[in-house]
């Protein structure tokens, strides 16, 4: 089992989500188009998971450069 898939995927679920729940409050509030919506859809869900990956990899950094821990 490869221990770098489930972060990846925990990654990439996030981004699917709101680029989903961005994509369905736009088409419900307003009225967005399918090619409009369709947009909102790729650029949410890349925004969201740049972030994400972002986020966690500034986490794993923080944790690499304190005093007294080892790589593992």
């Amino acid at each position: 089992m490869h221990l770098w898939r489930k972060p990846l995927t925990g990654i990439l679920t996030i981004g699917v989500a709101v680029a989903l729940a961005s994509v369905l409050i736009g088409l419900a509030a307003f009225d967005l188009s399918f090619w409009v919506a369709l947009l909102v859809y790729v650029v949410s869900g890349t925004a969201a998971t740049l972030f994400v990956a972002w986020r966690r990899f500034r986490c794993v950094e923080r944790h690499e450069m304190r005093p007294g821990r080892t790589a593992q």
